[in-house]
C-alpha cells in the first residue's frame, strides 16, 4: 500500500467506480450453455470479421427510420457455435447479456441463411479499442442495411423485436453478451450453471484502488486489501431485467476502508472506464440489512476485470437484497466529497410524482434506463446522459404508472400515445423560475429529449448546471415557430393536460 500527499493519512477515502460493461472479463469470454453443461469460450481466439451496417428503428408514419451506419469488428457467431458443437436443425440460440436482456436467434439466422446476413459478437465499433458495449450481437446483411422487413423475414413475427407496436431491428443489438444458450427459455442463469466450466477470474497485479481526499491519496493492491479486515457472506441483487442473482462475496467492509468520515458526506465512485456514481456515506454505513463491502472474490474465485476486480455489494447472514444499480462494478477510485445534498424532481400531470435523488441516480446507474445525446451550446459540443423526457411524462400523463416502490421503472404501455397526439404543453421549470415548453407530440417516444444528469460521463456540476438539465440532441428538427433552449437546474416538469 502506498500513501502519498506529504504525510501518512489514515482512514480517509472515498470514491468507487461503477461501469457499463467493458471488453474484459465477460467481454473477453462468453459461456456456451447446452442443458447443464457450460463451456467457456475465449473470443480473442477467433479470427475477426468486420462489416458495416445501418439498423432501422421503429416508424410511426411508415417512413424508414434508419439509424447511423457503423463499422463493427468481432468474432463470427457461427464459428463460436461450431466450436462448441453446433446447433441441430430446429434448435434456437439465446444470446443473453450480463444484465439478463436476451434475444432468441432461429437456426437459420445463426447459420447465415436469411436476409439478416451473418452474425458477429462485435468487440469494437468504428475502431473504438475500449468500446463499453462489447461484445455486442450485430447482424451484417450483404447490402449493409438491416431493415425491419429483413428482421421479420429472418426471425418471424414471434422472435422479432417491437417498440410498442412497431417492429424495430435496433432491439436485436444485445450489448455485453455473456451467455449463448441453446433453446433458451428466459429463466435466470445462476452460478451453479457453471460448475463444469473453467474459472474466469484471477488476481490482478499492481494498484487496483485509489482512495482520495483533496490532494491526499492512498493506493492499494489486492494484497493490501486482503490484509485488512475482510468479510465473506452472501448477497442477492436484481438486475435490470428483473432477474435475481445470488452469490457469496469476499471483501473489505467499506466503512473499515473509509475510516472515520462524516455521515452527511458523499462518495464519488469512479470506474476504470470513467463511469461515475454518487453514494451517500450514511447509506454505506447503514448495517440494518447487511454490510456494504468492496468485494474482490465471488463464490470463492477472484473476480475478472469485469465486473471486478473490485465491486460494491451488500452481504450478510440473511442474504440481503439490493438493486444492481447500487452495485458499482470495476471500482478503481473512491473520493470523499462534501455534504450529501438531497434534491428532487417534481412531475405533475393527471397525478403527481416526486422523485428523490437516490432513485433518480439509481435509475441513471442502469444502462437500460438511460439515453445519451450530443448537444452543442455556445460553440461547445458535449455528450449528455440521463432519462428520456417521455419516460418521465409517462408517470403522470394518466392513471397508468409503475408503483412508487419500483423507483425508475419503464413499461412502454404507461405512456399514452392517444393523449400525446393532442399536443398538450409540457413545461420544464428551473429552480429560479426560468422555463421552456415543448408539446407532447414532439417528444413522444423520442429518446433524443432527456433530463440529463451527466455531461461527458461525469455527474453535472451543481454550481453551474444544477443537478439536472433538460437538453436534446443536435439531430432534432424543431418546428419553425419553436425556439427551444436547454434548462439548467431543472426541478419540475408540469403537463398542461
Amino acid at each position: 500500500m502506498r500513501l502519498l500527499g506529504g504525510r501518512r493519512w489514515f482512514g480517509a477515502v472515498f470514491l468507487v467506480i461503477l461501469s457499463a460493461i467493458a471488453l474484459s472479463g465477460y467481454g473477453a469470454t462468453v459461456r456456451f450453455i447446452r442443458g447443464e453443461e457450460a463451456t467457456r469460450i475465449d473470443l480473442s481466439t477467433f479470427s475477426e470479421q468486420s462489416g458495416t451496417v445501418a439498423y432501422e428503428g421503429p416508424s410511426a408514419d411508415g417512413d424508414p427510420n434508419w439509424k447511423a451506419s457503423h463499422e463493427y469488428t468481432g468474432a463470427p457467431l457461427l464459428d463460436i457455435v461450431e466450436q462448441a458443437g453446433g446447433l441441430a436443425e430446429g434448435e434456437t440460440l439465446g444470446v443473453v447479456a450480463v444484465d439478463g436482456w436476451y434475444k432468441i436467434l432461429p437456426h437459420g439466422v445463426v447459420y447465415g441463411e436469411t436476409a439478416a446476413g451473418s452474425a458477429i459478437l462485435a468487440a469494437s465499433r468504428d475502431g473504438e479499442s475500449s468500446w463499453e458495449d462489447g461484445p455486442m450481437l450485430i447482424l451484417l446483411p450483404e447490402d449493409q442495411l438491416f431493415s425491419n422487413e429483413d428482421m421479420l423475414s429472418a426471425f418471424g413475427a414471434g422472435l422479432s423485436h417491437y417498440f410498442g407496436e412497431s417492429p424495430s431491428t435496433t432491439g436485436l443489438m444485445v450489448k455485453n453478451v455473456a451467455y449463448l444458450v441453446v433453446d433458451y427459455d428466459g429463466t435466470a442463469i445462476l452460478p451453479e450453471t457453471f460448475e463444469s466450466a473453467e474459472p474466469t477470474g484471477q488476481a490482478a497485479d499492481g494498484v487496483v484502488l485509489t482512495l482520495t481526499k483533496g490532494s491526499w491519496f492512498v493506493e492499494y493492491t489486492l494484497d493490501d486489501l486482503q490484509a485488512l479486515e475482510t468479510l465473506t457472506a452472501a448477497g442477492t441483487f436484481t438486475n435490470s431485467a428483473g432477474t435475481d442473482y445470488t452469490a457469496t462475496y469476499t471483501g473489505v467492509p467499506l466503512m473499515t476502508l473509509l475510516g472515520n468520515v462524516p455521515d452527511d458526506g458523499t462518495l464519488l465512485v469512479t470506474a476504470s472506464d470513467g463511469y461515475s456514481m454518487n453514494y451517500a456515506v450514511d447509506l454505506l454505513a447503514d448495517t440494518t440489512e447487511g454490510t456494504w463491502v468492496l468485494a474482490f472474490k465471488e463464490n470463492g474465485e477472484w473476480m475478472p476485470n469485469d465486473p471486478g476486480p473490485l465491486r460494491i455489494v451488500r452481504i450478510g447472514e440473511e442474504t440481503p437484497h439490493f438493486t444492481s444499480a447500487l452495485s458499482a462494478r470495476m471500482v478503481e477510485r473512491i473520493e470523499l466529497l462534501g455534504t450529501y445534498e438531497a434534491y428532487t424532481l417534481r412531475v405533475v400531470g393527471a397525478v403527481e410524482r416526486e422523485f428523490i435523488r437516490e432513485e433518480l441516480e439509481a435509475g441513471v446507474g442502469c444502462p437500460c434506463h438511460t439515453a445519451s445525446v450530443t448537444a452543442t451550446s455556445k460553440g461547445e459540443t458535449h455528450e449528455y446522459s440521463g432519462l428520456p423526457l417521455w419516460r418521465l411524462v409517462a408517470y403522470v400523463d394518466d392513471q397508468v404508472f409503475p408503483a412508487s416502490e419500483q423507483g425508475i421503472h419503464y413499461n412502454d404501455e404507461d405512456f399514452s400515445d392517444a393523449l400525446a397526439e393532442m399536443a398538450y404543453t409540457i413545461r420544464l421549470i428551473a429552480s429560479d423560475g426560468y422555463e421552456q415548453t415543448v408539446t407532447s407530440d414532439l417528444i413522444a417516444r423520442d429518446d433524443r429529449f432527456i433530463v440529463a444528469f451527466k455531461k461527458d460521463n461525469v455527474f453535472l456540476d451543481p454550481t453551474s448546471d444544477g443537478f439536472m438539465r433538460f437538453t436534446f440532441d443536435d439531430s432534432v428538427e424543431l418546428p419553425e415557430d419553436l425556439r427551444l433552449r436547454p434548462v439548467k437546474s431543472l426541478v419540475e416538469i408540469r403537463l398542461e393536460l
